[in-house]
C-alpha cells in the first residue's frame, strides 16, 4: 500500500489589480485623466506619465512632484496635483512647488487642481 500523496494548491494574486499605487483618488484620477487635460492646455501628447519618479533637493528641503509627463517633443512637464487651496498642507506644497520651478527651469511646472468637477490647471514660473 502507498502513502497518501499531499496535494498543494498554489494561488497567484494580481495584488496590483487590488491596491491603487496611488496615494489618493485625485491622483488616480490625473492618472487616467492628465494626458488628455495636458494635451487640451499645451497642445502636445503625453509620450509617458511617470508617478513620483524622483525627489528633488530643495534648499532646507525636498520636494516630490506628484507625476512627470514627458511629450512626444521630449518636454518635460512636472504636476502637483491638489484637491483645493483650502487643503491641509497646500501653502506649503505650493511655496515648494515655487522653488522648485526656480531652481529647475528647464521643465514645464503645473499645479492641477480638482475643483467643482473639473480641473484648473495653473503653469508656475517660466
Amino acid at each position: 500500500m502507498s502513502e497518501p500523496r499531499a496535494e498543494y494548491v498554489i494561488a497567484v494574486a494580481d495584488v496590483a489589480a487590488i491596491v491603487s499605487p496611488y496615494k489618493s483618488r485625485l491622483e488616480e484620477r490625473w492618472a487616467r485623466e492628465g494626458d488628455l487635460i495636458l494635451l487640451d492646455e499645451l497642445g502636445e501628447q503625453t509620450a509617458v506619465q511617470l508617478y513620483e519618479p524622483w525627489t528633488l533637493r530643495l534648499i532646507g528641503a525636498s520636494y516630490k512632484e506628484d507625476f512627470v509627463h514627458i511629450l512626444e517633443s521630449g518636454r518635460m512637464v512636472c504636476v502637483e496635483v491638489k484637491g483645493s487651496t483650502r487643503q491641509a498642507n497646500y501653502r506649503d506644497a505650493r511655496s515648494k512647488l515655487r522653488a522648485a520651478a526656480e531652481l529647475h527651469p528647464w521643465f514645464t511646472w503645473i499645479e492641477a487642481r480638482q475643483e467643482r468637477g473639473g480641473w484648473i490647471v495653473e503653469r508656475i514660473g517660466g
